[in-house]
């Protein structure tokens, strides 16, 4: 086999697995998922939560 042909595979074969790694990094960022197919997350109380953000406090 060709050596930049190796070398083709090879780049490839990396560049497919950055991309699942990024989509899986992207699937789950901590917040109920939502989609047309399925039931609505389940909600929390109303209740503002006090969260803090490079050391500076603010309500959500």
């Amino acid at each position: 086999m060709n050596v930049l042909e190796l070398i083709r595979k090879k780049i490839i074969k990396d560049q497919r697995l950055d991309d699942a790694q990024f989509l899986m990094a992207k699937a789950y960022r901590g917040v109920p998922y939502v989609d047309a197919h399925h039931d609505d997350p389940e909600k929390t109380d109303d209740a503002k939560k006090l969260l803090t953000y490079r050391g500076q406090r603010y309500e959500h």
